[in-house]
């Protein structure tokens, strides 16, 4: 439809004062939620409304609308749905943007309530048998089980701003809002799983240590990088009496941004120098593929932030992490509550009606400031899980 169809329409429905309701359908209801209940044809026609609605907010920023226009479109009775439902997607685009590198070295979950959830795991029985002589009664393995455990949390913030506002920022309010509810939710589970892995002076000393045997000191060289695969290799599983090999290849290398550019250049360097303790009397010098170009970077940015009682090893700490994907013990798991795995935008309900009864325009805000005040909620939470499947170093050696 032509925008000019589109001005139609908007002026052809039937003018009334808005309704928060018809917006967020009741207080405190997230507009995205609504669209899970609606049915197939009117996905289709919300969809398309939306579009419209879309370009029409395009061309009011733009200037190519007059803001009594675009008042005069807040009061009709479907286009403040809409609206605030571009506002919703608006948020999730923010967010989605945002650079964030946790999901590349964690495991991401699901949880159905606020209570603790479980991940248990079993160890034993599967190491390799023992020889039974004619006769003899076979052994009995040995089984052991455990668990990983942690709950979600809610996190969020109130944003507010006045209804002078939106007269003057023509729309500003509405874009920047969102977006920098959106930024500060990512942020916030980029933190926290960052702070799963470090403490106060580097790599969290309860996960990384050398009696895991997933520590080490050197820095991040070549050199660096073939010690810490080299302890990921001879990381063994728990198998009760006896411990067995794991196939446990490196996958990421996650560092602070100040040893971004040093991870990249190890990561796509070609072809590397090394010595061999060769045959004969001496070493020899050979150049060979570098082994480590299938590894994706990963950039921490608040590593910087939590390790503080050792502040230079925020800058020399880096680790390397087995696939999440591709195991069944990964070294950390996130977890997001079931149907909220985005963060949710939520608008206040106004609370005053005019003289003659009828509602406010949600946009009229408040009764006692006229303003108006965004919500932004997030529930997630997570945990440390196998330290073999991660081998951390603080850089120092």
């Amino acid at each position: 439809m032509a925008e000019t169809q589109f001005l139609d329409m908007v002026e052809s429905i039937k003018m009334e004062d808005t309704n928060v309701q018809n917006i967020f359908r009741q207080d405190g209801v997230s507009v995205r939620s609504l669209y899970d209940t609606m049915s197939e044809a009117q996905k289709v026609e919300h969809n398309r409304k939306l579009s419209e609605a879309m370009r029409f907010v395009r061309a009011f920023r733009e200037g190519r609308i007059a803001p009594v226009r675009f008042r005069e479109a807040m009061t009709t009775s479907d286009f403040p749905y809409l609206f605030g439902d571009v506002i919703d997607r608006t948020l999730l685009g923010a967010y989605q943007m945002y650079p964030s590198s946790y999901q590349s070295w964690c495991k991401i979950g699901e949880v159905r309530d606020f209570r603790t959830v479980k991940r248990k795991y079993l160890n034993g029985g599967d190491g390799t048998l023992e020889e039974v002589e004619s006769g003899d009664e076979y052994n009995r393995g040995k089984r052991t089980d455990g668990e990983y455990s942690y709950a979600v949390k809610k996190y969020g913030r109130k944003l507010p701003f006045t209804w002078e506002d939106m007269i003057n920022d023509d729309l500003g309010a509405f874009a920047d809002n969102p977006a920098a509810l959106g930024r500060a939710a990512k942020r916030t589970v980029e933190k926290f799983a960052t702070s799963l892995i470090c403490d106060g002076d580097g790599p969290h000393a309860s996960f990384f240590s050398s009696g895991n045997g997933n520590l080490v000191t050197n820095t991040l060289n070549m050199a660096g990088l073939h010690a810490a695969a080299t302890e990921m290799y001879e990381l063994v599983d728990d198998s009760g009496d006896t411990d067995e090999p794991i196939m446990n290849d490196p996958a990421v290398l996650a560092v602070p941004p100040a040893l971004k550019l040093t991870a990249q250049a190890l990561v796509n360097t070609l072809q590397v120098q090394a010595k061999t303790s060769g045959g004969g009397t001496s070493a020899q010098e050979i150049y060979t593929k570098n082994l480590f170009q299938d590894l994706q970077i990963a950039v921490l940015p608040y590593m910087s932030r939590i390790i503080t009682d050792t502040p230079a090893n925020a800058r020399t700490s880096w680790f390397l992490f087995a696939s999440p994907q591709q195991t069944e013990r990964p070294a950390v798991e996130i977890g997001f509550l079931r149907g909220h795995k985005e963060p949710e935008i939520f608008m206040k309900a106004p609370n005053a009606v005019r003289v003659g009864g009828s509602s406010v325009g949600a946009m009229d805000g408040d009764f006692d400031t006229d303003s108006v005040e965004y919500k932004v909620r997030y529930v997630f939470g997570g945990a440390r899980m196998d330290y073999r499947a991660a081998v951390g170093s603080s850089g120092t050696a």
